[in-house]
């Protein structure tokens, strides 16, 4: 009977604690080492980290784990919507925060279409010509 106690302790610890603790750890780090962070997290050529407040938070765009670009956002109806003046104007990093080019916007918005058909919450952009592109899925 301990030992049942003693794994569910475990699982509970795994399952809400330690997320939970790192969420709270991330918020407090420079934004140095949230860079740092995120380079390392990344997984494959292309990642997204999203990091909720509640009702706000921002998604992070890694591309080959040296550029980022931030999508803050705010939940409204069910739906991240990106609260980010002047989108695709420069990176957050690199420090010298390079201009986007058009092939960089284009794959970012596919990017972005791929992570809205796989994730729940969709996160929706308000892009040139004030137009909203909505996902559908």
């Amino acid at each position: 009977m301990p030992v049942i106690i003693a794994l569910i302790a475990l699982l509970l610890l795994g399952i809400i604690v330690f997320p939970f603790l790192n969420k709270l750890q991330f918020k407090k780090m420079s934004e140095e080492q949230k860079v740092m962070y995120l380079q390392k997290q990344a997984k494959g050529l292309i990642s997204f980290k999203n990091i909720s407040d509640g009702r706000s938070g921002t998604l992070y765009y890694v591309k080959n784990k040296r550029k980022i670009y931030a999508f803050p956002w705010e939940l409204s109806d069910g739906r991240l919507v990106c609260t980010r003046d002047n989108l695709f104007e420069k990176w957050d990093y690199p420090e010298d925060k390079p201009v986007f080019t058009d092939e960089e916007i284009t794959q970012v918005l596919s990017e972005i279409e791929n992570f809205n058909k796989k994730n729940r919450i969709k996160l929706y952009l308000d892009y040139g010509n004030q137009q909203e592109f909505k996902y559908d899925n």
